[in-house]
């Protein structure tokens, strides 16, 4: 459910902390930062795409000057926090779920590991900056190479995954084994429904009622 969350979603938010600074520095310096907010974690909108599917490192469009990636560069713990909400409009009024249907009862997850660079030989086969595109046309005014911002294409290297699966006593919490995260095959993915997906072929039920 978590790997099919995170092919079948793209935004998330990207939790990184300020940084401490030693006494010879301005924490004001070109931020304005306040300097009681140094050690305190912040969590920003970020946009994702799963173009590595094989790993379930998900891929990121790294704006150098951008408050995570500033953080995580001066040497912040990095996580990203995802989310599912149904599409359809009539998930919140079905007499299907037999939960109260709010958000509250519906699975997320958080992703903590480190950035990693997406070599040069990945991005000239074009794969990855197409996939992203796909997810996110608006990111062509932030592509590497444009003219306002410096950036750059990196993967989150997943190295902990901490599941919430929805009300606690139907839904599992807790943290996930790393190699199960990075076994799920495409196929399984496929396979798998969520709450508020369309119902299973040839039955009666839906998946959120049989994963209950």
């Amino acid at each position: 459910m978590a790997r099919r969350i995170l092919h079948h979603s793209s935004i998330g938010n990207l939790v990184t902390s300020f940084p401490i600074h030693t006494s010879d520095e301005d924490p004001s310096t070109l931020e304005n930062r306040p300097a009681k907010v140094a050690g305190s974690p912040i969590g920003l909108l970020e946009y994702y795409a799963d173009c590595e599917p094989k790993t379930g490192n998900p891929t990121l469009l790294a704006i150098n000057i951008a408050t995570p990636y500033k953080n995580y560069g001066a040497g912040s713990n990095i996580s990203l926090s995802i989310r599912w909400w149904p599409k359809t409009e009539n998930f919140y009024s079905s007499t299907d779920i037999p939960t109260p249907r709010t958000p509250a009862a519906l699975p997320r997850f958080s992703l903590h590991g480190r950035l990693e660079p997406i070599s040069k030989a990945n991005l000239a086969t074009k794969l990855i900056p197409a996939c992203f595109l796909k997810a996110h046309p608006d990111s062509v005014l932030w592509q590497p190479g444009n003219d306002i911002h410096e950036s750059d294409y990196v993967r989150l290297v997943v190295e902990h995954v901490y599941w919430f699966g929805g009300f606690g006593d139907r839904a599992q919490i807790g943290w996930l084994p790393l190699e199960e995260w990075q076994s799920v095959t495409m196929e399984e993915i496929n396979e798998c429904r969520l709450p508020g997906e369309e119902k299973k072929t040839g039955g009666s039920g839906s998946w959120w009622r049989d994963w209950l």
